[in-house]
């Protein structure tokens, strides 16, 4: 297995982690990154990275590569650097970036939407709110009224509304061959975004690759109309509502839902809902894929798929298994670290009976973005327990085995590490990132299409 990056962008626990103790309880919400200072570390060997991620299991995490990043409060730099690592720092002063990221304000014009046009491209010039964002695509799917359809899937913990979105082609025009004139016999596109709700860059992305495939149809775009009339596609922006919110009023970093356990007698709240999938939620592989700490950022949650968020989504899925010719193409858009992961990421030992496609065409995909790339993009393929770090209870793996997704993948997108921007990616990057992600689509979609 290969080393791997560790963002870890998040308050930290009370207390110090570098001496022998485990601190107990979160920091308060609100919390200020000012000073804090971003380290990149080279382990020396794979058993060192292992004892790093569990030393910072509770920190905001995010795995990269061949390196570990962490964020370290002022207060501990010092302790931090007398370790011995490997290190280099890369950012002084995490807050100061993060203000001057996303402190500043936008405001989303409806006006075409009163003549039933597509929003306005100036959309992917910024961050939004989460309200802003329910109403962009309320926008879209009023002008594509008789090619979409929005609807409920089930709530969050907070009692927010989780939509998905169903964008078709034209029945009368007859699809592509006798499986597809009728729209119930279509293979699936199933794209989920916002699972980690400080992943603001999957969120944008989503809306992109649904604009495009609107604009496209409207404007009869040959690629995109093959497209639309072969496939269905379903689109869930906001896995994680309340965690997205829970960025914009508390904290930038919040990686989890906002469920609580006091049935287990803590003050940590969430889970991670890239952990909770019912697949092989408690596997044991030799470094760890999730914790049961509920205070870890990896949290898998109590019982297989006990969140209502991944619960409302399973019930999607299963529905859409069914449908047709099933699901075709799953992918789970996260950021950041360039990367296209397909199953397993629980085990290698075997690897799926169809790795050889899959990994073909998320090679390809790979090539496809860097050849759109205006920012140099460099992506790797493969399964993720292989060219990342192993992971339990994840979508990928569940979709691919318990829902029969012919392709299934989690998509790790720009920037590359943290010296990029990691999850506070700069707005000007928006546009690259979301244009070269539409050119992988396309070249997936005509790739997976007899698959």
């Amino acid at each position: 297995m290969k080393l791997t990056h560790l963002a870890l962008f998040a308050p930290l626990v009370a207390g110090s982690l570098f001496d022998d103790g485990r601190a107990s309880t979160p920091r308060n919400a609100g919390v200020s990154y000012d000073g804090y200072h971003i380290y990149s570390i080279t382990p020396s060997s794979p058993h060192e990275a292992r004892d790093l991620v569990d030393r910072f299991s509770r920190y905001h995490t995010h795995p990269i590569r061949d390196a570990l990043s962490v964020a370290i409060p002022p207060e501990e730099v010092s302790s931090f650097e007398n370790l011995g690592l490997d290190m280099r720092l890369v950012n002084f002063d995490l807050g100061a970036h993060i203000r001057s990221i996303d402190s500043k304000p936008t405001s989303y014009n409806r006006a075409l939407h009163k003549r039933g046009e597509l929003p306005d491209l100036s959309w992917f010039d910024a961050y939004h709110p989460y309200a802003d964002h329910l109403d962009y695509w309320d926008d879209l799917v009023h002008a594509f009224p008789k090619n979409s359809k929005k609807f409920p899937l089930g709530k969050s913990y907070e009692n927010r509304t989780i939509y998905a979105f169903h964008l078709f082609g034209d029945k009368k025009k007859g699809g592509y061959g006798p499986k597809t004139k009728d729209k119930r016999q279509k293979p699936v596109i199933l794209w989920h975004a916002t699972v980690h709700a400080r992943e603001w860059i999957s969120t944008m992305v989503i809306e992109y690759l649904a604009y495009q495939l609107i604009d496209g149809y409207k404007s009869e775009n040959a690629n995109v109309t093959v497209f639309l009339d072969h496939y269905d596609f379903y689109l869930v922006p906001f896995h994680n509502p309340d965690g997205f919110v829970y960025t914009q009023t508390n904290d930038r970093l919040w990686r989890k839902n906002r469920q609580p356990r006091p049935s287990i007698n803590t003050t940590c709240v969430g889970t991670d809902g890239n952990r909770n999938w019912k697949f092989e939620w408690d596997a044991e592989p030799p470094s760890g894929g999730s914790t049961p700490d509920p205070c870890g950022q990896t949290y898998r949650g109590l019982a297989p798929g006990d969140t209502p968020e991944n619960a409302a989504l399973d019930a999607l899925s299963a529905k859409l298994s069914e449908q047709g010719e099933g699901i075709r193409s799953f992918i789970d858009f996260h950021s950041y670290s360039q990367l296209v992961l397909t199953p397993w990421g629980f085990s290698c030992a075997p690897l799926p009976e169809t790795i050889d496609r899959m990994v073909y065409v998320a090679n390809g995909t790979a090539r496809a973005i860097e050849a759109a790339s205006e920012r140099n993009s460099t992506y790797q393929a493969g399964p993720g327990c292989q060219i990342l770090y192993f992971s339990t209870g994840n979508s990928r793996d569940h979709h691919y085995a318990v829902h029969g997704a012919n392709h299934s993948w989690t998509l790790e997108l720009s920037p590359a590490d943290e010296a990029g921007g990691g999850f506070v990616l700069d707005p000007k990057e928006i546009w690259p990132v979301v244009k070269e992600q539409w050119a992988g689509q396309l070249w997936t979609l005509g790739e997976v299409w007899d698959d």
